[in-house]
């Protein structure tokens, strides 16, 4: 299966300039080398339609995992968010975009050290290959991918027409970074999920950090707190709800 992937990967690749038909709506793997060396692997999801036409542009959605896997397996990133929902064909009618999943090694996060540049990496590769518009990328993530999306749209805000966070938002710290640096993120529409019966990520923390962000950089997030949920099945509302989707097309760099 992984080789099958990665072989219809680099077909993806051979024929961008072609009209040759690739595999859609299934999740396929590849492997991005940064400048440093640093090597991350990705999933990508192709929408129906595909390269049916060579000049349009997909929409783009940046999906990070939460903690968990120890067996560095593509298996964990399709088991929770937005990959486990495209692979169970559940995403909303006439889902259009393409989605790539990058994954962290394990026992890593997505805010230490130079993570957020090779993931910022992962996706210039995917904006320079694929048929994605750059001004309609989007950034997600569950768990520590929620807390992940923050760090990364932070770093890089001129990428994101708007973020999402989900079971997860804020900067996963005791204190706010510094104005300078949280701020970078004002201008980026939000859109905060979390549930309040969460054992995993506690509700009141994860929100009173968000109001702090909110007042620090005179700014506003878009908050969905779900009463009867928890950690996860909040996500499996998230990225079934099509709302979410209709927003993110709603913005654009």
């Amino acid at each position: 299966m992984r080789a099958w992937a990665i072989a219809a990967l680099a077909l993806l690749s051979a024929c961008a300039g072609s009209t040759t038909s690739v595999p859609t709506e299934q999740h396929l793997q590849a492997l991005y080398t940064h400048t440093d060396g640093t090597q991350m692997r990705y999933l990508v999801w192709l929408p129906d339609g595909y390269g049916d036409d060579r000049q349009h542009r997909h929409p783009l959605i940046v999906f990070l995992h939460g903690s968990g896997d120890e067996d560095f397996d593509a298996a964990w990133v399709l088991s929770l968010g937005l990959p486990a929902v495209l692979a169970q064909h559940d995403q909303p009618d006439d889902f259009e975009f393409v989605v790539i999943s990058p994954q962290a090694e394990p026992g890593s996060i997505w805010y230490a050290g130079q993570q957020p540049a090779v993931v910022d990496g992962v996706v210039q590769e995917v904006l320079e290959e694929y048929l994605v518009d750059r001004d309609r990328v989007y950034l997600t993530g569950f768990s520590m991918g929620g807390y992940g999306s923050w760090h990364v749209a932070t770093r890089f805000p001129e990428r994101y027409a708007a973020m999402a966070s989900v079971s997860g938002s804020g900067y996963q710290q005791p204190t706010l970074p510094p104005a300078e640096f949280a701020c970078r993120l004002a201008d980026v529409p939000v859109w905060g999920w979390h549930g309040q019966g969460d054992l995993i990520a506690d509700y009141e923390p994860v929100h009173d950090q968000v109001l702090a962000w909110e007042n620090l950089c005179d700014t506003s997030v878009m908050w969905t707190a779900l009463a009867d949920d928890g950690h996860s099945s909040t996500y499996e509302k998230a990225y079934r709800e099509p709302e979410l989707f209709e927003w993110f097309l709603e913005n654009s760099r």
